[in-house]
């Protein structure tokens, strides 16, 4: 059988943090023309040092952590030290949990979820979120569907927890490799059929 990678985590340029890198840049120009201003009258800025402070914050929380995140996870695919799951998809939906609202709030707020399951082992994760780890953020999506047959690595965070299995590569099998006719699937890990 041959297997199409959809997403790996050490590929470059999967982690897009352009955004981040944006709002820091700005916080550091606007702390830049305070410092500058506060220089020429010969003054201390506070608004400079406070700029300075939170472009620190950013670039070490949004960036760096997520940095820190992708070369973790990369680190256990190269390693070679990842859980496997394979198999065809059952369970898969998407759904959303209204965010508790706070008194006089009239904003409703949601989180948003995705869940398969692959050779009898859960992964849930909020599409599109800007991690290290698969969430479906590519462009065009995958089209995820119950019967698709994949084969996912993946690094547990916390042991039990579905939401914790980070999947650092995603593989599905070659759809043209599948028979036209219903009938047995070819090597899957138990008995399943297959409807074109």
């Amino acid at each position: 059988m041959n297997w199409q990678t959809i997403f790996e985590v050490s590929r470059p340029g999967l982690l897009d943090l352009r955004g981040d890198l944006f709002i820091a840049a700005a916080l550091a120009a606007v702390g830049l023309v305070f410092y500058l201003r506060a220089r020429k009258r010969k003054e201390r800025s506070v608004v400079a040092i406070a700029m300075a402070v939170f472009t620190c914050v950013v670039l070490v929380f949004a960036y760096g952590v997520g940095t820190w995140d992708r070369w973790r996870l990369a680190k256990h695919l190269a390693e070679g030290s990842v859980l496997q799951a394979q198999g065809l998809v059952t369970g898969h939906a998407v759904w959303r949990d209204e965010v508790s609202r706070g008194p006089g709030e009239t904003l409703r707020r949601f989180n948003h979820w995705e869940r398969v399951e692959v050779g009898g082992v859960s992964f849930i994760w909020t599409p599109g979120a800007h991690e290290a780890a698969f969430t479906n953020a590519q462009t065009p999506p995958l089209q995820i569907q119950d019967g698709l047959l994949m084969r996912i690595a993946y690094v547990e965070d916390v042991a039990g927890e579905a939401h914790q299995r980070r999947i650092v590569r995603l593989e599905v099998a070659n759809v043209a490799l599948l028979p036209d006719t219903e009938g047995p699937l070819p090597n899957a890990p138990f008995p399943s059929t297959y409807s074109p």
